[in-house]
């Protein structure tokens, strides 16, 4: 039985290989990209951070952000919202009682070498800083709040493997914290999208549009340029997403630990 399930692994392998190598010799896949751009995409490009004409503009050099929050911004509600009730229904199905569980954490016992722990800590600080430097200045640069939360989600990760879920936990880090921290992300998105509607505006309108009284969200709050609510929208994406990979990552640790949390 194991040598016909390990001729099948290799008869599934070698089919992928061919089916790559004749994908990529005959452009299946769409080919090389067209010098010619689509209407669509030139419309992006031509509006997106626009000066001179402001009627459909996003306020925001950073075209793919601009069309994730701003053009298409209830397809990225839309998405935020399954991630936030898939986690629900892995807290539902996943959490067992877990009691006393950072009385187990014996810093001796427990993580890696000291070498690899020093390399976690210089890790985790950087990791930190390129997370929240993707959150805040997606909306001008290549970015934004799913990659940054995305990243930042990492760190904790890294802390389980060097150190222990113990550890990680003596840190601040639970369950409960992380699901206040993404409910207030979720808020944030909320309100920003909603907010227009006061004004007679459109549900995420971010700059002023003809047949409304809104009159968008600035641009530049005194010295500072924002880009209208693009950060802030970031910056709740962010605390959603990081919380609730943070989350996902605390449970499946204590999950498989056995452990019991008072």
């Amino acid at each position: 039985m194991v040598k016909v399930l390990k001729i099948l692994v290799i008869m599934f392998l070698i089919l992928i290989v061919i089916s790559t190598i004749y994908f990529v010799i005959e452009d299946v896949l769409g080919g090389s990209p067209k010098p010619v751009i689509r209407g669509l995409g030139q419309f992006f490009l031509n509006n997106t951070y626009n000066i001179y004409y402001k009627k459909w503009w996003s306020g925001s050099p950073e075209t793919v952000t601009a069309i994730l929050w701003d053009y298409r911004g209830l397809d990225t509600i839309f998405e935020t919202t399954v991630l936030y009730i898939a986690i629900i229904g892995c807290m539902v199905l996943a959490y067992k009682p877990l009691t006393n569980i950072l009385k187990k954490y014996d810093k001796e016992k427990h993580g890696l070498t000291l070498i690899v722990k020093t390399a976690v800590k210089i890790i985790i600080v950087l990791i930190a800083i390129v997370s929240i430097n993707l959150a805040l200045r997606g909306y001008i640069s290549p970015g934004g709040g799913f990659a940054g939360g995305s990243a930042y989600a990492v760190a904790p990760l890294i802390i389980i493997a060097g150190y222990s879920i113990y550890y990680l936990l003596s840190m601040g880090y639970s369950l409960n914290k992380s699901a206040i921290l993404r409910s207030i992300g979720l808020v944030i998105l909320v309100i920003i999208a909603l907010a227009p509607l006061m004004y007679h505006g459109y549900i995420l309108q971010n700059q002023m549009k003809t047949h409304t009284l809104f009159p968008g969200y600035p641009v530049n709050i005194g010295p500072f340029y924002i880009g209208g609510f693009l950060i802030f929208m970031n910056i709740g994406e962010f605390l959603i997403v990081s919380m609730e990979f943070i989350m996902i990552f605390i449970l499946i640790s204590l999950y498989l630990r056995g452990g019991e949390e008072s």
